[in-house]
Formats: structure tokens, C-alpha cells, sequence
């Protein structure tokens, strides 16, 4: 029997993506470990000691929140962002709000003051999208009488060296159209580009349908010693 060359080079492809997501899902499986510490070798990000701010930080599971830690967190990303979502078609519902900031193992970077206060949290998963291992930025809020002094900078650094070392592709993020300083903030100082997957690309007809873009910038991966 003869067999086509296309037809070879269909299989060989179905190979190919079938060994990316194997290995995408073993390096998603590693980094969403409930009880592992992210930030076990990035010590001196666990405090945040400039501009006048005295701030520490750790990285948690949903698992390890408390009641009231979540609260907080829930209070300040109603605070931060519920105009913002009004503002789009989305509109703002509580419950679906909760549940994402619950679902599909999500993780969180905490900054409490040293009176033990919540000043600011990011949000964030290890995923898949287009086949390979990402982490997925969800949200990084701060409460207004921290802004502009560099803390949300430093806990997307963080998350950009959590992505680094769980060997995640790229980092990504979803912002409104209609947020100009967020779009300043991740284009410009974060230097993050529009990604593959946001609407201009995948649906450049009816873009202007969409009130959101959808950005990312690659890792640099940082295999662990021994792993």
C-alpha cells in the first residue's frame, strides 16, 4: 500500500500537538500543587519596601484563603472594577464574580500592610491557550490609597518570575478598551503586545464588537535545579 505524503504529514502533525499539550498538561499539573509555595526562591519579593510602602507578600492557593481574606479580596475587585464592567456589555454580576475568582484552581498574590490589611492582590491560573502552558493574570487591583507607588509593577514582575519558573510560555492579561491607564500601564511600562487570540485578530470584522483586547508578553523560562 502506498501511503500519501500529506497524509503522513498529518499524522506526524497530530503527534506533534498531541506531545505539546502532554507536556503543557504535566507542567500545568506541577505548578497547580495546592499547598506549593511559588515564591520559595523569590524571598526578597516577599516584602515590598519602597515610595513610603512597607508591604508583604505571599502566594496562595484558593485552598489556603481564609473567609475574610477572600472578602477582602472580593470588596476591593468590586471597588476597582465594577464600573469598568458596567461600562462594557459584560455588565457586573456578583455571583459570576465570586465563582471566577473560586474556579479552575486559581491562585493569588496577597499584600497586606504591616497593620495586616489587604492592599492589593493579583489574581491569576496556570492554563492552557493554543495548546501550550500559560499564566493567566485575571487581575491585579490596588486599593486607591496605594496607587502610583509601584505595587502593582512589582506583583506583575512577581508573577512574570512565578511564570518563568513553572516553565509557563508567556503571561496574559485581559483589558477594557475603554481603560486607557490600563492599557498604558501593561503596553507601555510592562511592554506586553496584543496577543494572537484577541478579537483584532481572530475577529478583525466585528472587533469593534468586542470591548475588551487581550495582551501577553513571552517568558523566559527558568527550569528548576534538579527538576
Amino acid at each position: 500500500a502506498v501511503v500519501s505524503t500529506q497524509s503522513t504529514g498529518k499524522k506526524m502533525q497530530r503527534k506533534k500537538v498531541l506531545a505539546q499539550l502532554g507536556a503543557a498538561q504535566q507542567l500545568l499539573s506541577k505548578a497547580n500543587v495546592a499547598d506549593k509555595d511559588h515564591m520559595e526562591t523569590l524571598v526578597p519579593f516577599k516584602k515590598y519596601n519602597r515610595n513610603g510602602v512597607d508591604l508583604s507578600i505571599e502566594c496562595l492557593h484558593y485552598e489556603q484563603l481564609d473567609g475574610e481574606t477572600f472578602e477582602t479580596i472580593y470588596q476591593i475587585l468590586e471597588t476597582n472594577m465594577k464600573a469598568e464592567y458596567d461600562a462594557c456589555y459584560w455588565g457586573w454580576n456578583e455571583k459570576d464574580k465570586r465563582d471566577e475568582l473560586k474556579e479552575k484552581n486559581p491562585w493569588f498574590l496577597v499584600a497586606k500592610n504591616s497593620e495586616g490589611q489587604i492592599v492589593a492582590f493579583a489574581h491569576f491560573k496556570f492554563d492552557f491557550d493554543e495548546e501550550v502552558a500559560v499564566l493567566y493574570c485575571y487581575e491585579v487591583q490596588v486599593t486607591e490609597d496605594m496607587r502610583g507607588k509601584g505595587v502593582g509593577k512589582f506583583l506583575m514582575q512577581i508573577l512574570e518570575l512565578i511564570g518563568s519558573k513553572a516553565e509557563m510560555q508567556k503571561i496574559m492579561i485581559t483589558v477594557f478598551k475603554h481603560n486607557p491607564r490600563a492599557i498604558h500601564f501593561f503596553s507601555d511600562i510592562l511592554k506586553y503586545s496584543d496577543d494572537e487570540t484577541s478579537p483584532k485578530f481572530m475577529d478583525p470584522i466585528d472587533e469593534k464588537e468586542y470591548c475588551y483586547e487581550i495582551m501577553s508578553k513571552p517568558l523566559k523560562i527558568k527550569k528548576a535545579s534538579g527538576s
